[in-house]
């Protein structure tokens, strides 16, 4: 549901900060959308795939919502849901905030404030949010570890916080309101802590200092520092990805693999594309964001290799990446068959997402070729006219 996001618009939240890309984006919010083809698509957004996408993310709620009563000390007995549930309604939230301010929807907005005050009731006191580990009644513990943050590598907590600091900030500049941006920010102090500083509830009470295994944390923390202002979030984005590969590097095969979530050197030392495909794109992302902000030149000159590597060898003429099943990633060189293709929407949105800024840091017309490509023919696709069917993966 990620590409929600992205079909209604290419530029989202970046604001320009001291240090910035060579290319000053607009943020969405400073934008009045009236093309003929996109215009129409954003319209069906609004008024079916939203409304659509809210109804498949009712247990969303719902498991906010019993973590919310779990905190207030209800049961919640035979609660069973998935452990990145949560992540699929943040993804439509942040459509939701984008189509608010393309015309005002005051039924929309009112399901979104609804929403809102469940996730702040589902937060913990002192900033922790996952529902699974909060009810203790979570679904797939062997995925989750037992206790929070015990299985960092595929629990999910951290990127699923990321996609909520995405929809807090959109909402927030879409509508001025901040209740759900004061959650994320709170989240993100307690991450700070515990993953950074040591908080004597977890881990022994040492910095876990380990990277999120699916990437999502980095860039959301730049969009947040970009709309506060305040330098430790993009502090915990540089050091997410000066850890990567380093501090704890996964050792079996398939989703255990290093190279699964790129967790098989320093992310500078990387130059090719491998691993998961989303995981890939959303950490080549963080990577241009957090080298153009923090000054971490090694970055933009490793990305130019993978860019180079995926462009050549790993990518569909569609814009898809991830050909192969199973790890929904890449495979080696050349591999890009035709019918049994993956090309998980997601990545294509992912291609997007890091194309977009290598036009910003280069300023070249062929970062927003590749990008257009995806998003025309990969994305788009995987959306019907009516907006109300979907395709996941997208084989030629």
């Amino acid at each position: 549901m990620r590409a929600i996001t992205w079909i209604c618009l290419l530029a989202s939240t970046l604001v320009v900060t001291a240090a910035d890309y060579p290319l000053k984006p607009v943020p969405f919010h400073e934008v009045d959308m009236t093309s003929a083809f996109w215009r129409p698509r954003l319209e069906t957004q609004r008024t079916v795939l939203v409304p659509f996408a809210f109804g498949k993310t009712e247990s969303g709620v719902a498991h906010l919502q019993a973590a919310a009563d779990a905190l207030a000390g209800k049961k919640t007995d035979g609660h069973r849901p998935h452990r990145f549930i949560d992540s699929d309604l943040y993804k439509v939230m942040e459509g939701a905030a984008y189509l608010v301010k393309l015309r005002d929807d005051p039924k929309l907005e009112a399901k979104f404030d609804a929403i809102v005050d469940v996730i702040a009731a589902a937060q913990e006191p002192n900033g922790y949010l996952y529902p699974s580990h909060t009810t203790g009644v979570g679904a797939e513990k062997d995925m989750m570890g037992d206790k929070p943050y015990e299985f960092v590598v595929h629990s999910h907590e951290l990127y699923n916080m990321g996609h909520m600091y995405e929809a807090a900030i959109a909402y927030y500049q879409a509508t001025g309101k901040d209740k759900l941006l004061k959650v994320a920010e709170k989240n993100a102090a307690h991450v700070n802590e515990v993953f950074f500083e040591g908080d004597p509830k977890y881990n022994g009470g040492k910095p876990i200092r380990q990277a999120p295994g699916h990437q999502e944390m980095e860039l959301a923390l730049v969009k947040l520092y970009r709309v506060t202002g305040k330098q430790l979030y993009l502090d915990m984005a540089r050091k997410f990805l000066e850890i990567r590969g380093i501090t704890y590097v996964p050792d079996g095969e398939g989703v255990m693999s290093p190279t699964y979530a790129q967790q098989h050197r320093p992310v500078a030392k990387q130059t090719k594309a491998v691993g998961h495909a989303v995981r890939a794109t959303y950490l080549y992302s963080g990577m241009a964001d957090v080298g153009v902000l923090a000054g971490k030149t090694a970055y933009a000159k490793a990305l130019d290799h993978i860019w180079a590597n995926i462009t050549d060898t790993r990518m569909h003429i569609t814009g898809g990446l991830g050909a192969v099943h199973g790890i929904e990633g890449f495979g080696p060189e050349y591999e890009l068959p035709n019918a049994d293709a993956f090309n998980e929407t997601c990545a294509a949105v992912g291609n997007v997402l890091f194309n977009y800024r290598m036009f910003l840091l280069h300023k070249d017309a062929k970062y927003l070729d590749v990008a257009e490509v995806a998003l025309l023919n990969n994305v788009l696709a995987a959306v019907n006219l009516a907006g109300n069917r979907f395709f996941y993966v997208n084989p030629l």
